[in-house]
């Protein structure tokens, strides 16, 4: 028997999560405030992770893995800098950092990313 699979915040292009066989696999998600810093936009990405894992009954403890987008390596400890400020240090995930040209000039940041519920 297939386990149930369960989405959350769906457009006509989209999910922004879905869950299958108690993994929660999260849409790239990008910052709102695209006037902020890399540091400020990656916040706020994160606030955003953390509101979706929540309506699953999950939280960035229980993240498996993080792929975060940026458009300029040279800004990664700006990234660093707010993941370390957000992330769980006793359970952090497996992560890369991959840089890339992003639909809009403004976005710095997109992150990928799986969790357990």
């Amino acid at each position: 028997m297939s386990a149930a699979i369960k989405r959350w915040e769906c457009d006509p292009k989209l999910s922004d999560m879905v869950e299958h066989a108690g993994i929660l696999y999260l849409a790239g998600q990008i910052p709102e405030n695209l006037a902020a810093d890399t540091r400020g936009q990656t916040a706020e990405v994160l606030g955003i992770i953390d509101r979706l894992l929540a309506k699953a009954g999950s939280d960035k403890s229980k993240l498996l893995s993080a792929i975060i987008y940026i458009t300029d390596m040279r800004d990664k400890p700006q990234v660093d800098e707010a993941w370390l400020a957000w992330a769980d240090p006793q359970a952090l995930p497996a992560r890369a950092v991959v840089e890339v040209r992003l639909l809009s000039h403004d976005t710095r940041v997109e992150i990928v990313c799986t969790a357990a519920t």
